[in-house]
């Protein structure tokens, strides 16, 4: 079994988007660290969720849910969180292009 880290990054949007992509067949991601800094130009505080989608649609509890990132700070979240086959994490923002976000993880294969 291969084990590689690997990062994504980007900025969050108001509908929900993938942070990590839906995990490949006989593959097992597990995220170690996610950051969400607050860039919004006008200076207000935004809320974020962040959420796993299971292979197949289903939602399961947020991991994040309507969590306020105040205007120049970031959110850091040190909890691990395992994706398995089909698997992906989301997220989503409360004003457009306010939340940039890191979120490592390793991959197994």
């Amino acid at each position: 079994m291969a084990d590689t880290l690997h990062s994504e990054k980007g900025t969050l949007g108001t509908s929900n988007a993938d942070l990590i992509d839906a995990v490949p067949s006989a593959t097992t991601e597990t995220v170690i660290g996610m950051l969400f800094a607050n860039v919004n130009s006008s200076g207000a505080d935004v809320t974020i969720d962040v959420e796993v989608v299971k292979s197949g649609g289903s939602v399961h509890p947020h991991i994040l849910n309507d969590i306020t990132v105040p205007f120049g700070t970031t959110l850091r979240v040190d909890t691990k969180v395992v994706l398995e086959t089909g698997d992906s994490l989301r997220g989503l923002c409360s004003t457009a292009s306010s939340i940039d976000f890191v979120v490592s993880y390793l991959r197994q294969t």
